[in-house]
């Protein structure tokens, strides 16, 4: 493919031919794209997918890039990336309308100064809007994203459709937006009058939390595994005392095991192999099989690990 073939888009648009992954991931993991849109219109967005579509080429479609693991053999096709540009948002009396881009943390802080309050769980998050609905992000006994939410635009064959709350399914990481692979270009959220103050109040103490308990400031990719019932991903990593455990360049948090560190230049197979080891001794020290809530993003063969789902042994 020559750098001269691309969709004509409009300047709110980009197009990066075999663009390094690296610089846009949080673990600061993941090998090159054929293609990197930057998307800024629907209309553009619209283009791009038709003339992929045209040429057979794969496509993904990305947020905040917080909670994926890229290959590190990269992305044979498009990465359509909306992070940057379909971040608009409009806040009318209690409903917040925002562009399926915009990061929480933005999001979060916007409504507080309108005095809304129910995105307070937010402002920690790094992730954007629409990767948020698809895996129905929130914190523990303080919020989701899927319990506020009004209605959610999505794109299909070039037509926009509004899918209603009860539209919407909501469950522990994930949504039938995920399972339908909807292209989510907006959400209407439905949040409640507050003072300020007392929103101010809850968003520092879930600030102040994560940097106590969470390794912040560390290359990561956020909580590596599902909690399963009745118990937490890392409690059982910390019980097979795996905290500080190496693979390569990657290493368990010894802040919170549920976080896997790239602190020496590791490798998605770094992550993949230790994530792997993970199960294994969780599996061994427990009887549970902890279920990859990060996600592997290849055209190649994916880890094992990624196979996983319930399941009563290691295969």
């Amino acid at each position: 493919m020559s750098k001269s073939d691309h969709p004509n888009l409009s300047s709110h648009s980009h197009i990066i031919h075999d663009e390094s992954m690296k610089s846009y991931t949080y673990m600061n993991i993941g090998g090159k794209a054929k293609l990197l849109c930057k998307i800024g219109s629907i209309d553009d967005l619209c283009k791009s997918l038709d003339w992929a579509h045209s040429r057979s080429l794969d496509i993904k479609i990305l947020g905040g890039c917080s909670n994926v693991l890229i290959d590190d053999n990269g992305w044979d096709g498009m990465i359509i990336l909306l992070r940057d540009n379909m971040n608009n948002v409009d806040i009318k009396n209690n409903l917040v309308t925002a562009e399926s881009g915009v990061m929480l943390p933005k999001l979060s802080k916007m409504a507080a100064q309108s005095h809304l309050s129910g995105l307070e769980f937010a402002i920690g998050i790094p992730g954007t809007l629409g990767g948020a609905l698809y895996s129905n992000a929130g914190i523990n006994d303080g919020g989701n994203i899927g319990s506020i939410t009004k209605s959610v635009t999505v794109l299909r064959e070039s037509n926009l459709h509004i899918l209603e709350s009860s539209q919407l399914q909501f469950s522990y990481r994930s949504s039938n937006l995920k399972d339908n692979n909807e292209i989510i270009i907006s959400a209407t959220l439905l949040l409640n009058h507050e003072e300020p103050s007392a929103i101010a109040k809850t968003m520092s103490s879930i600030i102040n939390y994560r940097k106590l308990t969470q390794p912040a400031s560390s290359k990561n990719a956020g909580s590596i595994f599902k909690n399963p019932p009745d118990s937490t991903a890392g409690e059982l990593i910390e019980k097979a005392d795996l905290k500080g455990y190496r693979y390569g360049g990657a290493s368990v948090s010894g802040i919170h095991a549920n976080f896997i560190v790239n602190d020496d230049n590791a490798s998605a197979q770094d992550v993949a192999a230790l994530m792997l080891e993970i199960q294994s001794k969780v599996y061994i020290s427990s009887g549970i099989l902890l279920e990859p809530e990060v996600e592997w993003i290849s055209d190649k063969d994916i880890p094992k690990i990624f196979y996983q789902k319930s399941s009563n042994k290691i295969v």
